[in-house]
């Protein structure tokens, strides 16, 4: 099915409609669809066969939800015959309404950090009150337990390879690290939470001057977790300066602190058990990363190589992981 057909699950043959390629997606093939008479904008997606069509009843609560609390968001845009995402063979496609804005690699300023924390607060205590039981969830996400065990097995396969040689050492350090975490802190009585689960800066959208945070977007990843898990993951991409591919590591304390100053201004909701695990979620979600690194620097098998920087999803992979254990170095020695 190509664009022109799928358009016409949504709008009548009457409307005239025009579409561009946007974004630079990883995953899923991105357009911004613009309908004339309307004189608005649309996002439209063919989506990925790894995510199941199953998110966008997830999505339509959880929006419905926020807009019903004030929240700007993205909605889901039903087809003609008022299904929430139309079948084309192995994939599928999704309309989104579209946010004016821009989107940043890294947080450029403290203000932008206090902002980003500020508005996370109101998206969560918007939610919490929201008593949806989610029909999907992408298996084994953030689940630091499952990444360390694929680490083991693969380190354990790979033995007798050159790949080995080169990781062993990294693969080691990092489960070591998280055994020696994992024993000092206990999540399991943490309040289970409507959350967002993939707070990379650039799924949150600021306004044209940058100085307000507008909606998050990329929902797909959405489900019920804990605090720590989703603020570690948040600040875990805001503060690392010059994010995964950087050649120096540091860890932006004033952007840390900044964020959770904007956090807990609106978090109403939170408790102090978890407002004490924020820095425990940081470690897991980087540790975790690292783990998922060191695993496909030996399959190449799942993240997109970037080829302007790298010769393979080998060196990619394995820089990444380095680059992670080393934040979490960095972050360990001040919390």
């Amino acid at each position: 099915m190509n664009i022109e057909e799928v358009l016409k699950k949504y709008f009548p043959d009457r409307i005239e409609v025009s579409f561009e390629e946007f974004g630079s997606g990883a995953i899923n093939q991105t357009y911004r669809v613009f309908v004339i008479y309307e004189n608005k904008y649309y996002i439209l997606q063919k989506m990925s066969k790894i995510i199941d069509p199953l998110v966008m009843e997830n999505i339509e609560i959880i929006t419905k939800h926020l807009v019903f609390k004030n929240i700007l968001t993205q909605e889901v845009v039903k087809t003609l015959d008022k299904k929430l995402f139309v079948i084309d063979g192995m994939s599928w496609w999704r309309m989104l309404t579209y946010i004016p804005g821009i989107i940043f690699v890294s947080l450029e300023s403290k203000e932008q950090a206090y902002e980003a924390g500020k508005f996370l607060g109101k998206f969560h205590t918007a939610l919490s009150d929201c008593h949806y039981h989610f029909k999907y969830n992408i298996p084994h996400y953030h689940d630091t337990d499952f990444d360390m065990k694929n680490l083991k097995e693969t380190l354990l396969e790979n033995m007798k390879t050159e790949k080995y040689i080169i990781l062993k050492d990294l693969g080691e350090s990092v489960l070591e690290e998280y055994q020696k975490i994992i024993t000092g802190f206990d999540v399991s009585n943490l309040p289970v939470r409507i959350t967002h689960q993939d707070l990379k800066i650039s799924n949150v959208l600021f306004n044209q001057d940058s100085s307000k945070v507008l909606a998050l977007i990329d929902l797909d990843t959405l489900m019920k977790s804990n605090i720590a898990i989703e603020l570690g993951d948040a600040l875990r991409s805001w503060c690392m300066s010059g994010a995964e591919d950087t050649e120096i590591v540091k860890f932006d304390r004033e952007i840390y602190n900044m964020a959770l100053d904007g956090y807990f201004s609106t978090a109403t909701f939170l408790t102090e058990a978890e407002k004490n695990s924020i820095p425990y979620g940081v470690k897991i979600i980087a540790l975790g990363l690292s783990a998922r690194w060191i695993t496909d620097a030996f399959n190449e098998s799942y993240w997109k190589l970037d080829s302007s920087k790298y010769k393979s999803l080998f060196e990619q992979n394995k820089k990444r992981a380095e680059n992670q254990i080393a934040f979490y170095k960095e972050f360990s020695k001040e919390n």
